[in-house]
């Protein structure tokens, strides 16, 4: 296979111009968005100054991003945000405390799955195995799943309480990146 893209980081930008330094996992529906739009555009549009590539490009090294914010915590849960080195290769540094924790928010995955479909590149399908597998190791309980309090303390701590979009958005997203593709008409 072809070696993955770059990992572009979406950073935050403040009122006063300057970066902020710092990805928010909210970000990571961006390539699903750019993936839905690709298919939308007209042709002519993207063989434009070859806009195509520009984009996709975008959309795979964003979703590389917000895979790697998954996989660099130690428990493979992503936090709610990441801080960013300001300079190349602009690698995640640290977690603020205040975002430490994880909701098991389904942009990544939903961005996943809409890369997949568009492409059929299998890597898509490992990231999601691996995001699924952190979220069956680190926080089911019981009765379903939860919130963690902190995504590199292990074993974690769960916080009683489930996201509405856990089960509406993160899960249905990795169910149909491993379903086939008539499941859903795209």
């Amino acid at each position: 296979g072809r070696a993955p893209p770059p990992k572009y980081k979406v950073v935050e930008v403040a009122r006063s111009g300057e970066a902020m330094w710092k990805m928010d996992h909210l970000s990571c529906y961006a390539p699903a968005m750019i993936a839905l739009g690709l298919q939308e555009l007209p042709h002519k549009d993207l063989r434009s100054k070859g806009r195509n590539a520009t984009w996709w490009s975008l959309a795979e090294g964003v979703t590389e991003a917000c895979v790697e914010m998954w996989t660099f915590t130690k428990t493979g849960l992503a936090p709610e945000q990441a801080m960013v080195r300001s300079a190349v290769p602009f690698d995640y540094k640290e977690i603020p405390r205040t975002a430490r924790h994880s909701f098991l928010r389904p942009e990544t995955a939903e961005s996943l799955f809409y890369l997949y479909r568009a492409t059929g590149d299998e890597r898509y399908r490992r990231h999601g195995e691996r995001l699924f597998r952190a979220i069956l190791e680190h926080s089911k309980v019981e009765h379903g799943f939860c919130s963690v309090q902190d995504v590199n303390v292990v074993p974690t701590v769960k916080v009683d309480e489930l996201q509405s979009f856990v089960l509406a958005e993160t899960f249905k997203y990795l169910f149909l990146l491993f379903s086939p593709a008539e499941a859903l008409d795209l």
